[in-house]
């Protein structure tokens, strides 16, 4: 039976069997070397990710602490500043200008004043406490006060002023079970005059410190998108947690969260289909691992794109942190040395036409420093951190200084300014007069500014819940379709280079946004070369007790 099998046949069966078996083992090594290299990069993407994101916390730590140097020295730069910590210290001056102002406008939530190694004053979520209130805080901070103090005390002793001798010191300290991130800096003039009479003073060092609380963890989630970041009491060296150090290298804790692999993820949910095409065809196989690798270089792309975006608003944001502490810093103190001197003079006898022109100017002044928070104000409306006063005034009383501010203005236009309050509107009412005369006065600005003839009349009346406030004009109107665009931050109807009337227009989205936090609307009714009305009304009510026979003025 030899014949059945010549050698032939056997020889070639035997070929064939070695090319199933060769094709098998090529597939079996084309599956798995595909399957072998999705895997590794896949690894190496989860690799990148938590490299990517470890920096990413790291970095926004540090930028954290840089912000907040930039932050205290925009207050301990400064001659008023020097002065208030005397001694002995001007407890009310620092409640103000490093309590409160801390506190109030870049959440920080403790500062204190340190001479000769002693606290010589505290405060604690903007209100003043004794140094006890601090717990061990202030002893742990010590190494850095003692470090500032090291370095400013030469530049001190030089004679050195404004920032070319300031020193500043940043870095984690833990006190009992909670972290801070913690700066300090010593308080020096801003002139030479200063700096040489102040010699011998002893050095101040102002510390300001905000809580890693839960709130901060979770504020760091949310603009890094890194899901479950918590603080940890230890931190474990992985590829998902970051160790956080004091300023004397001590390890104090750390940021860990769970590992979320988007190239594994990405590789399980692709599996079967994987399979099932290496299965039926190589050349299958091998377009679906240049897909997913296309994916995955998108998905990388797509992550360093997220990234840089991120990276260029952070810097976007921290630029106007700076320009609005520069701002407040080296508006406030001549402006203050204006409003101070009026007081004064208001406080001495002088004729009755003097007193009104005085009154004028100090109106004025404080209405320029409302104008100078504007800026503050649209960066805190947007956070939602405004907070309304509830207190008595005048009406009629703040809408004349409101008109006194712009009589000026119009008669050098040779346009009439008028106002009147309706019978039943007078007297005195509950709510927020600075944020009153801050809307009526955008309002009545804008009136002045577009009416070119003719007049600006302001009309107030008493409505079920509140004050109706209307501001006429004879000016030149707006069109129905800029009408939507009034009142959008930075919204200008004119956008072109040579527009007549220059503005930021920010005063009606300001006014947009102040009306709408008490509750009100506000609206305007215009048409082309028929003049315009722009009206508010804001939920107020009546004091129903007796007006007071002495008003304190200033």
């Amino acid at each position: 039976m030899a014949w059945l099998n010549p050698p032939s046949v056997t020889r070639g069966v035997r070929s064939l069997h070695w090319i199933v078996g060769a094709t098998i083992v090529l597939v079996a090594v084309s599956v798995l070397g595909s399957i072998a290299l999705m895997l590794f990069a896949a690894r190496s993407l989860d690799r990148l990710e938590s490299l990517d994101e470890r920096e990413l916390v790291q970095r926004t730590v540090q930028r954290d602490l840089q912000r907040m140097a930039r932050e205290l020295t925009s207050a301990t730069v400064w001659d008023d500043a020097a002065k208030a910590m005397g001694p002995p210290v001007d407890m009310a001056w620092t409640d103000v200008n490093f309590g409160e102002y801390y506190h109030q406008y870049f959440q920080h939530d403790l500062t204190f004043v340190v001479r000769d190694g002693r606290v010589v004053y505290a405060s604690l979520a903007g209100a003043r406490v004794s140094a006890q209130a601090l717990g061990d805080l202030p002893g742990d901070v010590a190494p850095l006060v003692a470090e500032v103090v090291a370095k400013a005390r030469p530049a001190h002793d030089a004679r050195r002023f404004s920032l070319e001798g300031a020193t500043a010191g940043k870095g984690l300290v833990r006190s009992g079970d909670e972290i801070y991130l913690v700066v300090a800096a010593d308080v020096i003039a801003e002139t030479a005059q200063l700096a040489a009479a102040q010699r011998g003073v002893p050095l101040s060092v102002v510390v300001t410190a905000r809580r890693v609380s839960t709130a901060y963890t979770r504020g760091l989630q949310k603009d890094l998108g890194i899901d479950g970041l918590t603080l940890v009491a230890e931190s474990r060296s992985t590829d998902h947690s970051v160790p956080l150090h004091d300023i004397q290298g001590r390890p104090i804790g750390g940021f860990a969260w769970p590992a979320h692999d988007p190239g594994m993820s990405l590789l399980k949910a692709v599996a079967p289909w994987i399979v099932l095409v290496f299965a039926a065809l190589v050349v299958a196989a091998l377009i679906l691992f240049l897909r997913v690798t296309d994916a995955l270089n998108k998905l990388a792309a797509s992550r360093r794109a997220l990234i840089a975006a991120k990276e260029e608003a952070e810097a976007a944001n921290a630029a106007k942190t700076q320009f609005l502490a520069n701002m407040s810093h080296e508006i406030r103190t001549p402006l203050n040395g204006v409003l101070g001197m009026t007081q004064i003079m208001q406080a001495e006898p002088l004729p009755d036409r003097q007193r009104e022109r005085l009154d004028v100017i100090h109106h004025s002044g404080q209405a320029l420093l409302v104008l100078l928070n504007d800026i503050l104000d649209m960066a805190r409306l947007e956070g939602g951190g405004v907070r309304l006063r509830a207190e008595p005034f005048d009406l009629p009383i703040l809408v004349e200084s409101t008109c006194a501010l712009f009589s000026g203005a119009a008669a050098n236009k040779g346009i009439a300014l008028t106002f009147e309050v309706a019978p039943g509107g007078d007297g005195a009412w509950i709510g927020d007069p600075i944020r009153l005369r801050q809307v009526l006065g955008n309002l009545v600005a804008n009136a002045v500014k577009f009416t070119h003839q003719g007049a600006v009349r302001i009309e107030v009346r008493p409505t079920e819940t509140g004050l109706r406030f209307e501001v006429r004009d004879t000016g030149v109107g707006i069109a129905p379709e800029h009408r939507p665009r009034l009142f959008k931050i930075f919204s200008q109807i004119d956008t072109s280079l040579s527009r007549a009337h220059e503005g930021s227009g920010l005063g009606l989205a300001i006014s947009h946004e102040v009306v709408s936090l008490m509750g009100g609307a506000i609206g305007v009714d215009s048409a082309p070369g028929a003049g315009s009305t722009f009206h508010f009304e804001v939920p107020l009510r009546r004091v129903r007790t007796e007006r007071p026979t002495l008003r304190v003025v200033g």
